[in-house]
């Protein structure tokens, strides 16, 4: 297992970074550099539109970093030809949202025997993959938050709202829309929002209060969403359905729409925050979300390839905590009327 210096900013007006027991002074410009930068897709999921635009903005910004960015519309085989293309032109150090976490650890390996530092954002390859490499780091949300977060919108919701309670049975029934099949960070929402209206320390109702009405993955896209909610619609066990939970955003809007389309109504939980749903809350249509604050964590990992790239430490300049392992969890936020 490798060991990291935590360096952690205090001040980012002075550049300051707590290092160990001292301070040194750390400049706010990130070095000059050259990463590859590859998204799983950027076709069907807006969140990863506006992590891409991210980075894009981030290499407007810092003319001295050659970035070389693209997407590798959901495909494994074309993400491992453009990251070795990025290599072949130059790239010292890459950024990556994996297409296919199960794929992860392998990959983390085969860039650490090369010595190519990889910062890995929103999928991580796994814990024991970072752990093993000195040179791979995670950046992105702590999905596990984001499911205790969700729950304790929804447990509030429940309580100040008896009527949807429709069998009066004192228990919730959900629906639940998750993203990726495959992708553990899918998995995670869905687990933790469950666990967690049963096991919340703040008012979780006990180990048989959820029933699970529908459980089923929406791909954190629109269209699918809307797929997935026609034909819950169609079973008569959509009539017992109290609340749904949703993984993502996108798949909040799919499913708000047909509901609307079939005047229905029925409180929706998200997780993303993005500006659509934001207004859909402003407006009722969508009860809550959370919001995932993806541009503090893709400028993180620009800053950490970069350093990389310098022999300087990859937290240097980073102003959120960076664990043992080597994950820089930047923290969500409650959304809600």
């Amino acid at each position: 297992m490798k060991m990291r210096k935590l360096c952690i900013a205090v001040s980012m007006v002075l550049g300051l970074a707590a290092c160990g027991a001292g301070q040194e002074q750390v400049s706010t410009t990130i070095p000059e550099s050259s990463i590859g930068a590859s998204i799983s897709s950027i076709d069907t999921n807006p969140f990863f539109v506006d992590m891409y635009n991210t980075l894009r903005t981030v290499g407007s910004e810092n003319p001295q970093i050659h970035l070389q960015l693209d997407s590798a519309h959901d495909s494994v085989e074309q993400q491992n030809k453009q990251i070795e293309d990025m290599i072949n032109n130059g790239a010292k150090a890459l950024i990556v949202l994996l297409v296919s976490p199960k794929n992860g650890a392998e990959f983390a390996a085969k860039m650490c025997d090369r010595r190519i530092p990889v910062v890995y954002v929103y999928r991580s390859p796994g814990d024991k993959a970072l752990q093993e490499c000195d040179i791979a780091y995670y950046a992105g949300p702590d999905d596990r938050q984001a499911g205790i977060l969700q729950a304790g919108l929804v447990l509030e919701g429940w309580q100040e709202h008896s009527e949807w309670d429709k069998n009066g049975d004192g228990k919730i029934q959900v629906a639940v829309i998750e993203g990726t099949v495959g992708v553990p960070s899918s998995k995670q929402r869905s687990d933790w929002v469950i666990s967690s209206l049963k096991f919340h320390p703040e008012g979780g109702l006990g180990a048989d209060s959820v029933d699970i009405v529908f459980r089923e993955t929406g791909k954190y896209d629109t269209t699918y969403a809307k797929e997935v909610t026609e034909k819950w619609l169609k079973s008569p066990d959509f009539d017992k359905v109290e609340v749904i939970i949703s993984g993502g955003d996108s798949m909040s809007m799919g499913v708000v729409e047909v509901l609307e389309q079939n005047n229905k109504k029925l409180p929706i939980y998200s997780i993303n925050g993005m500006a659509d749903t934001i207004e859909a809350v402003k407006r009722g249509r969508i009860e809550a979300t959370i919001q995932n604050d993806q541009d503090t964590f893709m400028r993180a990992a620009v800053r950490m390839a970069a350093n990389l790239t310098n022999d300087r430490p990859a937290t240097e300049g980073i102003y959120h905590d960076v664990d043992e392992g080597g994950s820089v969890l930047v923290p969500l936020k409650r959304l809600d009327k």
